[in-house]
Order: C-alpha cells, then sequence, then structure tokens
C-alpha cells in the first residue's frame, strides 16, 4: 500500500501518533495535516477509527473552513476521519476536492475511504468515475477499487458483476494477507449472493481473528437465523447462544436481544415454548430498544397462537 511517505508507521503506538498530531498543531498545521494524511493507513490496518477521528478534529478545529495550499487530499482524508464532527462547510470542501480533481489519489487509502463514508451519499456516476481514476494504482489501491465497485449500494454494477468484483478484491486482499480488506470484501459478499452460508462462516472467522465483538455477535445470529431456515436447530441454538454470550460480555444489548428473539424461534421451533417465552420475556426487559420489542412482540405473537393451537 502506497501510505504517501517514507517510514513505516507501524512503529508508533497508537497514543503516539495522536500526540505527535496534537504536538504539531501548536507549531505547524500542515506538518499536522500531513501526519493525519501519513496515517491514515496506519489507522485504517489496525481498526483504528476513534483515533483516527480525534486527531482529525483536532486538525480541523485549528484548520476551519480553509484548505492549504497543496494540501487537498490531505484535507480530503482529515474530513473523512472526522466526518462525524465536521462543520458543513468543510464535508463540502472535502467534496470540491474529489469533485475537481481529474487525476488519482495519490495516498492508497483515500479510495477507499472516500468511497464507504461519502461514497453512498454520491451519485452512481461520480462513484465510478472516482473508481476509474484510480483503477491503475498499486496492488492494495486496485483491491480496494474492486470492494467499491462491489460493494452494496455504491455503484449500479448488477448483483452477478457486483459478487464477480468483490471475489476480485477478496483474492487480492487474500494476496496482501490484509485481514481488514478480506473482512470488507466477504462481509460484503454474503449480501449479494444467493447461498451466504459458507461466505458468512468465512466473515465471522475474520471477525474473530480481528477481534470484532459486536461484528462477530451480529455475525452468528445471521448465521444462525440461516441454520434455523434450514431446519439446523441445534446448529442455530449453538449460534444463537454464542452471540448472546458475546453480547452479555462485552455489554452489547442490541446483540443480546438479537440473541435472544433468535433462541425464542429457535425454541418455538423445537417446541420448547417456556423457554421461548422467558428469552421474550428478558428482550422486553431490556430498556430502550423499540425495534427489538417490535420483534419480541411479534414472536410473542406467534408463540402465542401456537400455545393455542397445541
Amino acid at each position: 500500500m502506497n501510505l504517501g511517505g517514507s517510514g513505516e508507521p507501524h512503529s508508533l503506538e497508537a497514543d503516539q501518533v495522536v500526540s505527535a498530531i496534537e504536538r504539531a498543531c501548536e507549531s505547524d498545521l500542515r506538518t499536522a495535516l500531513r501526519l493525519v494524511a501519513r496515517y491514515s493507513a496506519y489507522w485504517w490496518s489496525n481498526g483504528l477509527q476513534d483515533e483516527a477521528a480525534a486527531a482529525a478534529e483536532r486538525v480541523l478545529s485549528m484548520l476551519g473552513r480553509t484548505v492549504p495550499v497543496g494540501l487537498d487530499e490531505e484535507y480530503l482524508l482529515a474530513v473523512i476521519h472526522g466526518a462525524a464532527s465536521a462543520e458543513q462547510e468543510q464535508v463540502e470542501l472535502a467534496q470540491q476536492v474529489v469533485l475537481t480533481s481529474t487525476g488519482p489519489f495519490r495516498y492508497s487509502v483515500t479510495v477507499l475511504l472516500w468511497s464507504l463514508v461519502f461514497g453512498p451519499f454520491e451519485p452512481a456516476a461520480v462513484v465510478e468515475d472516482v473508481l476509474e481514476r484510480n483503477e491503475a494504482g498499486d496492488a492494495w489501491t486496485r483491491a480496494a477499487v474492486e470492494l467499491c465497485r462491489g460493494y452494496p449500494g455504491l455503484t449500479t454494477a448488477a448483483p452477478g458483476d457486483a459478487a464477480q468484483s468483490l471475489r476480485t478484491a477478496l483474492g487480492r486482499f487474500r494476496m496482501l494477507e490484509d485481514r481488514w480488506g478480506m473482512f470488507l470484501a466477504v462481509n460484503a459478499l454474503r449480501q449479494v449472493v444467493d447461498e451466504p452460508l459458507d461466505v458468512t462462516t468465512e466473515a465471522l472467522r475474520l471477525a474473530e481473528h480481528l477481534c470484532l465483538a459486536e461484528e462477530t455477535g451480529l455475525l452468528l445470529c445471521e448465521r444462525a437465523e440461516l441454520y434455523r431456515r434450514m431446519g439446523k436447530l441445534e446448529d442455530a441454538h449453538e449460534d444463537y447462544g454464542q452471540a448472546l454470550s458475546i453480547g452479555e460480555h462485552a455489554d452489547l444489548p442490541e446483540t443480546v436481544a438479537a440473541a435472544r428473539v433468535g433462541l425464542a424461534r429457535t425454541a418455538r421451533g423445537a417446541g420448547n415454548l417456556p423457554a421461548a417465552r422467558a428469552h421474550l420475556s428478558a428482550v422486553l426487559a431490556i430498556p430502550g430498544l423499540e425495534l427489538a420489542h417490535d420483534e419480541a412482540i411479534l414472536e410473542l405473537a406467534a408463540l402465542n397462537a401456537s400455545e393455542a393451537s397445541a
């Protein structure tokens, strides 16, 4: 991957990177902005979105609504990382960087981050133009372009073409041993294939390897639902049970609720109506989860119907 500079960013710990950027903000904003861009790939490859956002927000708060001369792409990357708190005018300036440029990005990671953060809000033609401008980049960039071409909602690619692009991206990221890229490709692929069980299992394996607790729990629930629909109730029960344990351990109430609703459906399918009712009661006792409560109420109605017909 072209990191846009010399040296190896992985030699610094995440907090040291942010500290270096904060120090640069006090003396040289141009250097601070370059550092944000320089470490974008480091943050990406290590799943450090919070650290990236903190550093970018600090730099953007100092820069305000000014794009430093010659640092257009660096500014764009800062806005991408700090998108959640960036001012609307800063977002618009970043969008203009993309719309007015004609060549490829200088940093490999830009095409992927821009596509995932801002791409869903841009016309498909704009996304496709950006991808075309970057398809001749290094191996990592080419993998990222294929990922974005197949990513749901970004382009007008037909399902078959999207699946092929995602498989190509997966193969390229696998050759580069980039597990984050592999995870994104597999996670997108399972949304466009007709039989997603094997792909979901691979996504689950990658999520576990990357220590993504929330994603692991949700993928377990999704695979469990596939098993349940196939009539494999024991496999479904095992996956839902693992998801419940992860959700409780990591304090993820949405995951806990999804797992319990799934366990209730599985128990009802196995004829264990008391267990199903206990899981649904537990979901309804979790505060602030309206969608989960609606799901539990619907399942409770199905449970009551099963009891009435027994």
